[in-house]
């Protein structure tokens, strides 16, 4: 894991599918959501990192969007639409490895936003890098977004 940062996030464009899910489905609908958005002709040809954007956190679950950056929907299935990614400032950290133990890379973030006595919103994004059949190399930056105060 790389040390937490604060970054201004550029928007990112892409297409994907939005759902809510609770908590306890969450991965579940994320496999599920992702065979969706590369079902053939989900999405136009081309490459890009998957992302999912999380928003509207509450206790019963979330808004997440799972899909593709720099691509554009296909057409085969409705659902896939548009997304837009918006910037903003962030607090940034590179997991690297199992997906599964990201848990210690947003820990980080969270208690990095509450050592500077940062608010977050509810409101964060991974963009998952390229596969590697090493787990070490697997590279996935999460983004949480930060109130701005004025």
């Amino acid at each position: 894991m790389s040390t937490p940062s604060i970054i201004d996030l550029e928007p990112h464009n892409g297409a994907g599918i939005e759902m809510f899910t609770s908590w306890q489905d969450m991965r579940a609908n994320i496999q599920r959501l992702v065979g969706r958005v590369y079902a053939p002709g989900a999405l136009t040809p081309g490459h890009g990192h998957n992302f999912i954007m999380y928003r509207d956190n509450t206790r019963e679950g979330v808004t997440m969007t799972v899909g593709v950056l720099d691509r554009q929907p296909g057409g085969a299935d409705p659902e896939v639409k548009p997304a837009h990614i918006p910037g903003g400032r962030v607090m940034t950290a590179t997991h690297w490895g199992d997906y599964r133990k990201m848990k210690t890379t947003h820990d980080a973030i969270e208690a990095e936003i509450k050592a500077r006595g940062l608010k977050a919103l509810p409101k964060s994004l991974e963009i998952y890098g390229d596969w590697y059949d090493d787990p070490a190399k697997v590279r996935t930056d999460i983004y949480v977004y930060l109130a701005v105060l004025i």
